[in-house]
């Protein structure tokens, strides 16, 4: 069935209940994950790109997606589930289109992910790349929204 899942992580709460349901359906499956994580850069871009800041305001930010990415490889690894790791730099001030350029490059065949099942207007200013990625993608998308109990997420 599945054999490749594509994991995004943003080191939020239910970036970490979609890697652990990743890390689940992989074991059941035999499948290999490739954790992604998309480093915003949109932010940073305007007044760093052109006074030449770019690149010292991004090198720590860098060096925490990377921790991130280590660290959630280590816990994949523990379950004996093959996996590599995608660092991505974006642009665009949503990461779905990212998330969904990368599926296809990666030729990954489904994606796990956590969403923050916002709503409203917070969706609007907060986020949407579960609606990106899940109007986007080529390939079924399991989101896993954030837990039940209060607070939690």
């Amino acid at each position: 069935m599945y054999q490749h899942l594509l994991a995004p992580i943003d080191g939020s709460a239910t970036s970490g209940r979609g890697l652990r349901e990743a890390i689940g359906l992989a074991k059941a499956l035999g499948a290999r994950i490739t954790l992604l994580h998309v480093l915003d850069v949109y932010p940073f871009f305007g007044h760093s790109g052109w006074s030449g800041q770019l690149e010292m305001e991004l090198q720590p930010r860098r060096a925490v997606a990377q921790d991130l990415l280590a660290s959630a490889a280590a816990q994949v690894q523990e379950a004996g589930v093959p996996v590599s790791n995608v660092l991505k730099e974006c642009l665009e001030p949503h990461a779905g289109a990212e998330i969904v350029r990368q599926v296809k490059e990666l030729k990954a065949d489904v994606i796990v992910m956590g969403t923050h099942g916002r709503r409203g207007i917070s969706r609007m200013l907060l986020g949407g790349d579960a609606m990106i990625v899940l109007r986007d993608s080529s390939v079924p998308v399991l989101l896993i929204g954030p837990s039940e109990a209060p607070g939690s997420d």
